[in-house]
């Protein structure tokens, strides 16, 4: 969890107890949090699979490769 994750809990829980949030937001709320928390799941799959292959590919400039090969 990281530092907006703990912002946005502690802003949450501030106003449960304030009572300022209906059921139906409240419902709400929970509904984006765990979307949320599917998309940073996914969000991190992608980026480890990019790392990977950007890992295999060469890393070398075009006109560097060309100028090497002749």
């Amino acid at each position: 969890m990281n530092q907006n994750d703990t912002d946005y809990s502690a802003k949450k829980e501030a106003l449960l107890e304030q009572g300022l949030v209906s059921p139906q937001a409240q419902e709400l709320i929970t509904e984006l949090e765990t979307e949320l928390d599917l998309l940073r799941k996914q969000n991190e799959s992608f980026r480890k699979a990019l790392r990977a292959k950007s890992a295999q590919t060469p890393r070398m400039s075009t006109k560097l490769r060309d100028a090497l090969y002749e």
